[in-house]
């Protein structure tokens, strides 16, 4: 409290609405990439790309130092989906995924992630969106926008590889076998 009777925010509290910025950003960048690579805008889709990763870096280190839960917590992995979807929808609309292919496949797995809750599926989504993004800008010739996106991806890799060893790769891989998994007769 100050002189006058009102709390000061805690700093804690304002690192937790700060990671809740990052994930509301990522939001708006997978609404975005959908129009962006629509238009072909192939660097612009690699900087919302890679800024979507850097957010989703930062947010998880400032969910992690605030005071207690974010507001936004439980919408993080779905913002990393939709933008894993809004690449994928970005080039449907781009005309380089066939319609079929690009909806059916959005589709299906936001629903299974939705009524399973199975991470795989939202990484596999991620990972789709996001090797469409890479590829596509390997193949077109954009240097500085592929280096931009290995860059990252080089940077985050080794600060959370403990992370990406412990926790992503046995969530990805549980998940792909719960879904082949027999269950048992009632």
């Amino acid at each position: 409290m100050d002189g006058q009777g009102a709390a000061q925010p805690e700093e804690h509290d304002l690192v937790g609405l700060a990671a809740d910025a990052l994930t509301l950003a990522r939001l708006v960048v997978a609404i975005a990439l959908i129009p962006v690579l629509g238009a072909r805008r192939l660097t612009l889709g690699a900087v919302l790309l890679g800024s979507a990763w850097i957010s989703d870096f930062l947010d998880g280190r400032a969910a992690r130092a605030s005071a207690g839960r974010t507001r936004l917590g439980d919408v993080d992995l779905w913002a990393d989906t939709f933008v894993g979807a809004g690449a994928v929808l970005g080039f449907t609309v781009w005309g380089w995924v066939p319609p079929a292919v690009g909806l059916v496949l959005v589709a299906l797995l936001l629903a299974a992630f939705a009524l399973t809750r199975n991470e795989a599926m939202s990484m596999l989504l991620q990972a789709t969106g996001y090797a469409l993004v890479i590829w596509r800008t390997w193949r077109d010739g954009h240097p500085a926008s592929l280096c931009w996106l290995l860059t990252i991806i080089a940077v985050i890799a080794v600060v959370n590889r403990r992370v990406f060893w412990q926790r992503s790769m046995p969530t990805f891989i549980g998940g792909l076998a719960a879904m082949f998994r027999r269950r048992p007769s009632s």
